[in-house]
């Protein structure tokens, strides 16, 4: 689908691999990620800066701007909004669309769409292709 390979080649995974056992502050017996979605946006950001798509201390910044953006309006122990991945996002978003990689229009009409498609029943599955939604289960007029 649009020349992406379905599978990662072994280096790559080893490489994101090495990244995430190496994160600074976990211990051997926890989990640096609470949900799929955070490692696929961990790896999205690393392939992105590793394809020449952005400078990390550019995305660094962003990052702790977002961050330091959702502190100045809430007290972070206490919300329970609060979610470094989502920050991690919000800053990959940015530095893409900064650079002309994403249109943001497009990636909200996208995100729109993905959410308003039924859920998979097979969810407990790997799934390694990018996100596909089939048109025929998407419900608008005909």
């Amino acid at each position: 689908m649009n020349g992406v390979p379905a599978t990662v080649p072994d280096a790559d995974r080893r490489t994101v691999d090495d990244l995430v056992r190496n994160l600074p502050g976990g211990r051997p017996d926890e989990m640096s990620f609470d949900h799929p979605w955070e490692i696929r946006a961990f790896a999205l950001a690393v392939a992105a800066h590793t394809a020449g798509e952005f400078d990390w201390q550019l995305f660094q910044g962003t990052l702790v701007d977002s961050i330091k953006d959702w502190e100045s309006t809430r007290y972070p122990t206490a919300d329970e909004s609060w979610s470094y991945y989502r920050h991690w996002v919000s800053a990959l978003e940015a530095v893409m669309a900064r650079n002309g990689a994403v249109d943001r229009a497009a990636l909200k009409n996208r995100t729109a769409e993905v959410l308003a498609a039924p859920p998979n029943r097979n969810h407990h599955r790997a799934i390694l292709e990018p996100v596909a939604i089939d048109a025929a289960t998407i419900a608008g007029p005909t």
